[in-house]
């Protein structure tokens, strides 16, 4: 048995006897049934700043300290409750939208030239497909020069490293060094668009500001760099993680080569099966029961995602991949107010990228079927692979 495959096993075994299990190290409890976690997430009453929780609960080292500039810690919407929460992230989602739903073809275009660029006997599925790709659609959709894009997934991977429950005095130099740069590219990015507006989502988030005040420039830059970051490497684990399912389940495989359109519910399936993201928390508000269970105002919940997402009360045979499965949603995008806001973009992508990938390559396989694969280490908050050599 795989060490995932071990790890679904526990996570069957706590569902069953334990959906709602303390984790005393964390100081957080942790739900891992899907009808428990959904509610959960979309309880608006709950919170979401971290330094709201108690003291110990591992979540408060998640929250970044300011980097170069007062009150950035507190201008990220994934860490913000209401009224910040609403007065923020309304007009960035709106003007997200917006250029999302124009998007299609130049995402088409950027997987074609990616495509073009492949070595032809074989490749490296995250560093040559996967990972490029995200990179330059947000640099398309911030306006942003994204050619070097080993630099912005060194930028994004020290940038995540955040999530690490114990991480090194180097690692977290390292995050520190990244934010600053990051943030200090999208001061000078900010100040060249005030001076010459651009056809890009920077320039709408400033136009947002003149006209309406809502935004500073702090949430406009903190906002800008979570979506680089969400934008390219959980995006880039999904279209890896669904390159790989599909390989190692030729049969699922082939009935989407032979049914195109099942690419849709193939995404989903990606999300819920093999979610890039290991979870998602709320702080209690107030003293409250769950399954039996008290938790206190100020304790810490999270939801357990592949735990979620592979319940069978929810999903028939949750432990098989099934391109055409049609039951519950999944959670990995989250639930309620926080619920992702880049979800649309990140389906386009991995629509397209997916499914252009086993188009251009009807015999491509895994260099190796007999090996296993390479994932981030454990304790990561993030799952993806580390590379997926394939021949073509």
């Amino acid at each position: 048995m795989s060490a995932l495959d071990e790890r679904h096993a526990q996570y069957d075994q706590l569902r069953q006897a334990h959906p709602v299990w303390f984790h005393e190290p964390t100081r957080t409890f942790i739900l891992s049934r899907l009808a428990d976690a959904r509610a959960w997430l979309a309880d608006a009453e709950q919170w979401k700043d971290a330094d709201l929780a108690e003291a110990g609960a591992l979540v408060r080292k998640f929250k970044p300290a300011d980097m170069n500039r007062p009150g950035e810690r507190d201008a990220g919407i994934g860490w913000m409750d209401e009224p910040d929460h609403s007065r923020v992230r309304r007009p960035i989602q709106a003007a997200l939208m917006r250029r999302v739903a124009g998007m299609k073809d130049e995402v088409a275009a950027i997987v074609q030239d990616q495509l073009a660029r492949l070595p032809e006997r074989g490749f490296d599925v995250i560093a040559d497909y996967a990972m490029p790709i995200p990179i330059a659609v947000i640099g398309r959709l911030l306006g942003i020069v994204t050619a070097d894009a080993a630099r912005f997934r060194a930028w994004s991977e020290a940038m995540i490293s955040v999530f690490e429950p114990d991480p090194s005095e180097a690692t977290s130099r390292a995050n520190r060094c990244a934010a600053i740069e990051i943030l200090e590219y999208l001061d000078r990015v900010m100040a060249a668009r005030r001076a010459h507006p651009r056809d890009d989502l920077i320039t709408d988030l400033i136009a947002e500001q003149a006209a309406s005040g809502a935004l500073s420039d702090a949430e406009i830059r903190v906002n800008c760099l979570n979506l680089m970051l969400g934008g390219n490497v959980t995006t880039a684990d999904l279209i890896g993680n669904g390159i790989n399912l599909l390989l190692r389940h030729p049969g699922e495989l082939a009935k989407l080569r032979a049914d195109p359109v099942l690419i849709v519910p193939t995404v989903e399936e990606i999300l819920r099966f093999e979610p890039a993201v290991e979870g998602a928390q709320r702080i209690a508000s107030r003293d409250l029961t769950l399954r039996g269970c008290p938790v206190r105002a100020h304790q810490v919940v999270a939801v357990a995602t592949p735990a979620a997402n592979r319940d069978p009360a929810a999903f028939t045979d949750p432990h098989r991949f099934d391109i055409a499965r049609r039951e519950a949603p999944h959670i990995t995008f989250g639930a309620g107010a926080h619920i992702c806001i880049g979800a649309p973009l990140a389906r386009l992508e991995a629509r397209t990228a997916i499914w252009a990938l086993i188009e251009r390559f009807p015999n491509l396989t895994l260099a190796d079927p007999q090996a296993p694969a390479e994932w981030r280490p454990t304790g990561s908050s993030f799952h993806g692979l580390v590379r997926l050599p394939v021949r073509v």
